[in-house]
């Protein structure tokens, strides 16, 4: 390996070290480790205090979290699987409305499977386009919870790229993580804790914020990156150059690079998300090596031997037995 700078231990803590009989402390990093071998097969992270890996010691997290605002937008009127246009969805015969309320619960579950036993604000704030009240309201049912904050809000201009400068104008009012997502993810139940956990860590390690896509993309497969793997939580992340509008960022990333980010609505790009490459020039953008989200979209969003279909239909049971409303079965 390459060599590295050993931090130095004084001859107070060695003496000290002795006299208590304790050995266990990593001859790198010379940090006490105090390990629970139970766990030891994972990093252990210990949300907004540290982090504990087996071979290199504990890493004091010092990009804390502050809390987490997701700006969710969705489109009910979005081409389906039996529209006689071209673009047709991978679940066969399904209602958008139906899609977009499987997704947004898979979403609340990866949330409340973070949340629960923590003392950490998420804000959900869904952005409407093309919608109607009845929907939305459908929508809220889903959302609801004591853990979460539910806010509505009508997109001013219809259209992909409206909804999305939506998404621009309230991320002003946001005030840490920022968490954009489109209303055809479907998100495994770890996603939000492997995000949150890996962001602080990986942050912390190269003292800077970075970018986080959830999705392990079959595309990013064809480019030959100068990449770098990180450790986060229980997955490894890799170096991307390029995202979907599914991602999430800091509030001082959004401010630093805002006529980019707002480039993507106001102007045609090719692709569509061009601006936001520019950005990744100069920002770390990550990805997962396994996907955290899905995106059930045009094709399969498979990569080796990702179980999606399992996902689908385990939420798809999830909000069978919600019974909110046949409108949307």
């Amino acid at each position: 390996m390459f060599k590295r700078k050993l931090l130095k231990q004084s001859k107070f803590k060695r003496i000290l070290l002795k006299l208590l009989n304790v050995y266990a402390y990593d001859k790198e990093t010379l940090n006490l480790v105090n390990p629970n071998y139970d766990n030891y097969k994972k990093n252990i992270i210990k949300f907004n205090e540290r982090s504990l890996n087996f071979s290199r010691g504990y890493l004091n997290l010092s990009r804390k979290i502050k809390k987490l605002d997701i700006y969710y937008r969705y489109s009910p009127q979005n081409f389906l699987w039996n529209s006689s246009k071209s673009a047709k969805r991978i679940i066969q015969n399904v209602k958008k409305e139906k899609l977009i309320s499987i997704c947004l619960l898979s979403l609340k579950e990866s949330i409340l499977n973070f949340v629960r036993d923590k003392n950490f604000e998420v804000s959900l704030n869904l952005i409407g386009d093309n919608s109607n009240s009845d929907f939305d309201n459908h929508l809220s049912k889903i959302a609801e919870s004591n853990y979460i904050n539910v806010s509505f809000f009508k997109s001013k201009i219809k259209g992909n790229r409206g909804s999305y400068l939506e998404c621009c104008d309230q991320a002003l009012n946001s005030e840490d993580i920022i968490f954009f997502i489109e209303d055809d993810y479907l998100f495994e139940t770890n996603c939000v804790e492997e995000m949150i956990l890996s962001y602080s860590r990986i942050s912390s390690l190269l003292k800077e914020d970075v970018v986080m896509c959830p999705s392990d993309y079959p595309f990013f497969y064809d480019s030959s990156y100068a990449t770098t793997l990180h450790l986060g939580n229980n997955y490894k992340w890799r170096n991307v150059g390029e995202t979907l509008l599914t991602f999430m960022f800091s509030k001082e990333i959004f401010n630093r690079y805002n006529s980019l980010f707002r480039l993507v609505g106001t102007q045609i790009n090719d692709p569509f998300e061009r601006p936001l490459h520019d950005i990744y020039k100069n920002v770390n953008c990550i990805a997962p090596i396994g996907s955290l989200s899905h995106h059930i979209s045009r094709h399969v969003p498979v990569v080796n031997n990702e179980d999606w279909l399992t996902t689908w239909n385990n939420s798809l049971k999830n909000y069978e037995t919600l019974n909110l409303s046949s409108d949307y079965s």
